[in-house]
């Protein structure tokens, strides 16, 4: 079971002591404690500044909710955007990039509260569109590359299949981490996987290990080659 983040906005690292910082760091804590709301106020109490200096960098209380938003994502592609090593092959390493967004969801607090109550708010919308688009853009270049390798058949469009693993897989992992009782995030990432192989027509032969030892149908798809 994944363990629980803290709350440390992505840019922390760099100027823990950043009154902005802080008040994101706060506005993160509130968030989560307030169950998708919060009062500028009692953010401002808990990064310890005062009210008007949290409107002067951020405007407005939208505008501290775009910044949060901003944050999560950055987190969030950290983790899926992080070094695999390429001598792996191209479903065992796309497979561990799943995983590992997986568990980065199951485990940040903040994930069901903008992926869920906030999904439907303007300012998430607009933030949510552009960084969706370019996660959908990496996604069709990682296809790309598993053509040119001879895992994924020639016949199939990369900019398509991105765009529908992306926004499957998305609202997938929204539901489940909003559940009441959440699945199993290891059967949720097994599952997942086997929705975007079958939609990549990987075959079990192209599959990581794990998933050629089980049963069902393969399927091969002209332009793809066996490793």
């Amino acid at each position: 079971m994944a363990q629980p983040l803290s709350l440390q906005p992505a840019s922390a690292g760099n100027r823990p002591d950043d009154a902005r910082t802080r008040i994101v760091a706060a506005a993160l804590k509130e968030l989560v404690d307030g169950d998708g709301d919060f009062e500028i106020g009692d953010v401002a109490r808990r990064a310890r500044v005062s009210v008007g200096l949290a409107y002067h960098y951020f405007g407005s209380k939208a505008g501290l909710i775009s910044a949060l938003i901003k944050d999560f994502h950055d987190r969030h592609e950290a983790v899926v955007n992080q070094h695999f090593d390429r001598a792996l092959p191209w479903p065992v390493r796309e497979k561990a990039r799943l995983k590992a967004s997986i568990d980065f969801l199951y485990a940040d607090p903040v994930a069901p509260v903008v992926m869920g109550k906030l999904s439907s708010r303007a300012a998430v919308i607009a933030v949510d569109t552009g960084r969706r688009s370019a996660v959908a853009e990496m996604a069709a270049r990682n296809i790309a590359q598993g053509q040119r390798n001879g895992f994924i058949a020639a016949d199939i469009d990369p900019i398509v299949a991105g765009a529908a693993i992306v926004g499957g897989v998305n609202q997938a992992v929204a539901q489940a981490i909003s559940a009441r009782k959440r699945p199993d995030p290891v059967h949720l990432a097994e599952q997942l996987w086997g929705f975007i192989a079958g939609g990549l027509s990987l075959s079990r032969e192209e599959m990581p290990k794990h998933e050629t030892s089980k049963g069902g149908n393969s399927c091969t798809r002209s332009g793809s080659r066996r490793r």
